[in-house]
């Protein structure tokens, strides 16, 4: 519990100049704890090779790619412009991450949601907190990252990689992942992760595996792929509908 509470404590804590610029809304996304507790609990420790980050890039330019990324696929999803003048503090991350191909997805409504909520986090956005909402927020990060190199979503990621990526005890906790969640990346990637319509071509930015990577999350990507398989059942035994 211990490592837990710290992660809290650091993970939420920041500089208040970025506090104060991203007045943003963290939406508690629905997840299997049970789901989570098997996989933490079955799943071997990960051979040091495939922990080990050997990407070239700093955690700072890893998270603004994948998360650019992310932007890019919700824009496109909600037919947003997404183009930006410059972005002189990534500007060849911008580029390279501009070359990649942009993945589909598509939202499911239903009343089955309360049944089943776990497995659909589009459940979390209402008319008060819409998905165009959710990117707006995106969009205001990955302004802030171009111009000034680091945000507040950032020093929590940073605080992952830096304290709680080591300990063991952490990645052992279901409680943890309500905590990843709250790191736009983590979020992005569950989310779209999950509404990708063919999970069998889902779309893995190379940044993203590096998230994973360097924050020794493993056991959240298998949930992850656990889940949109559960998921993928539901809808195909009509469970909701389009």
């Amino acid at each position: 519990m211990k490592y837990l509470t710290w992660f809290g404590v650091i993970l939420f804590s920041s500089c208040s100049h970025y506090q104060a610029a991203q007045d943003q809304v963290v939406v508690d996304l629905p997840f299997a704890a049970d789901l989570v507790q098997e996989i933490q609990k079955t799943a071997s420790r990960e051979p040091a090779s495939l922990g080990h980050h050997d990407s070239s890039k700093s955690p700072k330019r890893i998270y603004f790619s994948a998360l650019y990324h992310q932007y890019l696929t919700f824009g496109r999803h909600l037919a947003e412009t997404t183009e930006m003048n410059s972005c002189p503090q990534f500007h060849h991350d911008k580029i390279e991450t501009d070359a990649v191909i942009i993945p589909n997805f598509s939202l499911f409504k239903s009343s089955l949601f309360e049944t089943e909520k776990q497995y659909f986090p589009e459940s979390v956005f209402t008319n008060k907190f819409s998905l165009l909402d959710h990117f707006k927020q995106i969009k205001s990060e990955v302004e802030t990252l171009c111009e000034e190199g680091i945000s507040d979503n950032y020093y929590k990621f940073d605080n992952l990689v830096t304290y709680y990526a080591s300990k063991e005890n952490f990645h052992k906790r279901p409680d943890s992942m309500r905590a990843v969640l709250k790191i736009p990346v983590f979020a992005n990637y569950y989310l779209l992760k999950m509404l990708q319509s063919n999970q069998r071509m889902a779309i893995i930015h190379p940044n993203e595996k590096d998230v994973i990577k360097v924050t020794h999350t493993h056991w959240f990507e298998n949930y992850v792929n656990r889940a949109s398989q559960v998921r993928s059942s539901f809808i195909k035994n009509k469970m909701v509908q389009r």
